[in-house]
């Protein structure tokens, strides 16, 4: 089981493998090499040569590696230290040798006529235009060779290039890039590539949590990320501050999740228990700091008021692949969040708002909220406008009702011949009934000035 999983990391590794500058010493030597690895298959370590572009890498590498020199450097008794560079003065080339010599012997000029002035000008020439023939054909030769050199290395398949050295005859071999020793004790082996370390799941603090569920054994989950635990366990080494714990547990076919945001203080145990709910889709959104403007799907503007506000747990939600949360609080950066929300799980969000440090931009955020109170303001005018509507409508028709019984009453007592105990009450219950609905009538003119007042007022404010 042990070799199985032995070459299983050595599969993935070979996934990710990738070739480095080695330094190698083989048992007998005592001079190191450096080639290009390349990998170890059957116990047999396969380089290659070093090119140009390599070496230069490889000097680069020494130069990281290797510590300043100090130029003057003073002994221990108090001495500097000389330096001991010698200087070497320039061998001349071979092909500047022929021109001097050739030069050397044209004899030294002396009193000449002009025919023999004219003839050693016509030498010097044709001597000039030689030289530089042979030098032209010397280099046409260099380049070919050159080209002919590079097409026969082309040519030559890659598996014979390799240098190939038995793993035993090495005595050490390293990786200069960073120093480590590549393991010749296994069998096959390649230098991966160098895997950047994964953050961690919560940042690490001094802080301790125990989390307890309604039942035991659930899954346990913090700001959504799988810690591979079950209940009743204590979350470790955590830093204070506030997370979203979530439990699960698989029953009846569906996963059954609860959720807690909770706030964990770094100076004594925390304890939380979460019960399981009934599975449904919920939005579990948590921020720092709290009451901070929650807009699901809804990008806020001065006419819409916020519908949520942190933290907050958003129940009966519908799945989506692409759901858009706008965050704002005043004093700190407006922040959208896109996220999808699975089926049947609390979906927690956990969002650090990052101050403003620019005046200007407060000072912007606090004249949209109070144009913002404004137009709420002026919607609620709007809308109350209609009660005195209604009111003074309802109090107009009982004043018409009382207006109508006084005329049946006048008209009574109009018709009697004499005048009686009956006709006098008929007078009385007449002027009650024209006081009433004239009352009820200037109500319900004033109820209808005020919902004028708000609906005039509501639609300046609103709009």
């Amino acid at each position: 089981m042990r070799l199985f999983y032995l070459s299983v990391l050595c599969a993935i590794l070979s996934l990710s493998a990738r070739e480095v500058p080695v330094r190698y010493l083989l048992v007998g030597d005592s001079l190191e090499r450096e080639s290009m690895f390349i990998k170890m298959a059957a116990d047999t370590v396969y380089l290659l040569p070093l090119n140009a572009k390599q070496q230069e890498y490889v000097l680069s590498l020494y130069a990281k590696m290797a510590p300043p020199k100090e130029t003057n450097a003073e002994d221990d008794n108090g001495f500097i230290e000389e330096d001991k560079t010698q200087y070497i003065p320039p061998v001349a080339t071979s092909e500047a040798s022929p021109e001097s010599s050739a030069v050397a012997e044209v004899p030294p000029a002396g009193p000449m006529d002009d025919f023999a002035a004219a003839l050693a000008e016509q030498d010097k020439k044709s001597l000039a235009d030689s030289l530089a023939k042979e030098k032209a054909i010397r280099d046409s030769i260099r380049t070919k060779f050159v080209a002919d050199s590079m097409a026969l290395e082309a040519a030559i398949p890659m598996e014979s290039k390799y240098i190939k050295i038995f793993k035993l005859d090495f005595k050490r071999l390293w990786n200069i890039e960073d120093s480590v020793m590549i393991d010749l004790m296994l069998k096959d082996y390649v230098v991966p590539d160098s895997i950047e370390e994964e953050e961690p799941i919560y940042p690490e603090g001094k802080a301790n949590l125990f989390v307890s569920s309604v039942p035991d054994s659930c899954r346990l989950f913090i700001n959504g990320e799988d810690l591979e635990m079950v209940t009743p366990d204590t979350i470790r080494n955590i830093k204070p501050g506030k997370y979203t714990i979530s439990i699960v547990k698989h029953l009846k076919d569906v996963d059954w999740w609860g959720t807690k945001t909770v706030k964990i203080d770094g100076d004594s145990l925390n304890r939380v228990s979460i019960p399981l709910d009934r599975p449904q889709t919920r939005l579990t959104i948590a921020t720092i700091p709290e009451a901070v403007e929650v807009y699901f799907d809804k990008q806020p503007t001065e006419s819409i008021m916020p519908e949520y506000m942190t933290d907050v747990v958003i129940n009966d939600v519908e799945p989506s692949l692409k759901a858009v949360i706008y965050l704002r609080k005043m004093g700190y950066l407006d922040t959208a969040i896109v996220t999808e929300i699975k089926a049947f799980m609390p979906n927690p969000i956990n969002v650090e708002m990052q101050t403003v440090d620019n005046l200007s931009v407060v000072e912007m955020q606090r004249e949209y909220n109070e144009e913002r109170t404004k137009r709420w303001w002026g919607r609620g005018m709007l809308w109350s406008s209609i009660v005195p509507f209604v009111a003074g409508g309802v109090l107009w028709y009982f004043a018409e009702r009382d207006w109508s019984d006084a005329a049946g009453k006048k008209d009574s007592y109009d018709l009697s011949a004499f005048e009686s105990e009956d006709t006098r009450q008929l007078v009385k219950d007449n002027k009650t009934l024209n006081d009433n609905g004239d009352k009820k009538a200037a109500v319900a003119i004033g109820l209808g000035a005020l919902g004028l007042g708000l609906l005039a007022v509501g639609f300046v404010f609103a709009f």
